[in-house]
């Protein structure tokens, strides 16, 4: 048996998505809303080996270093950097891994650190709020905002996205103007 991967982005479904294969997507409350608020965390069910995920995944692997110039160098307006990144789960359950977002991210003795913000679901022994290491080569998205326009984030926007319009809220609507 597969075990699925939890992966934390910031949704918010009222009826079960489509996908139920071995890879489950989590939504988290890193981003911020039009009014400052960081949105709820909710469930989302993809496909273990849904492309564009992977894709996303790879192009935030291959632009980190896009990322890490703006953290070092903030322009004006820019702020809320972070990192989505995969922790083992070790707990009994058919979850293998569970993507957090950090935030807060710095760089000391050769090392990256950030603090998860959100509470994690499967992961045990770590939660919300604790500074955490991370390699950069094993991250699965990047983001921050620049006078309130979300910057990279392709993953939340892609999980948005796939709600039918119909089904979001208004801060999931709010969320999606907030890309360029």
């Amino acid at each position: 048996m597969r075990k699925r991967q939890g992966l934390k982005v910031g949704l918010k479904m009222t009826k079960p998505p489509f996908l139920y294969g071995a890879f489950l997507v989590f939504a988290t409350a890193l981003f911020m809303s039009c009014s400052g608020q960081a949105s709820r965390a909710t469930t989302v069910h993809v496909h273990e080996f849904d492309d564009e995920i992977l894709r996303i995944a790879e192009n935030a692997r291959n632009t980190i270093n896009i990322f890490f110039r703006h953290l070092n160098r903030p322009g004006a307006g820019e702020s809320n950097f972070s990192v989505k990144y995969a922790f083992q789960v070790n707990a009994d359950t058919d979850i293998s891994t569970e993507q957090v977002w950090l935030g807060n991210i710095i760089f000391s003795d050769g090392r990256y650190y950030g603090v998860i913000t959100s509470t994690p679901v499967y992961l045990t022994g770590i939660r919300r709020g604790d500074r955490v290491s991370f390699s950069a080569d094993s991250i699965s998205d990047w983001m921050f905002t620049r006078n309130g326009r979300i910057v990279g984030g392709h993953s939340i926007r892609y999980l948005l996205e796939r709600i039918p319009e119909y089904n979001r809220t208004d801060g999931q609507r709010r969320t999606l103007q907030m890309f360029d």
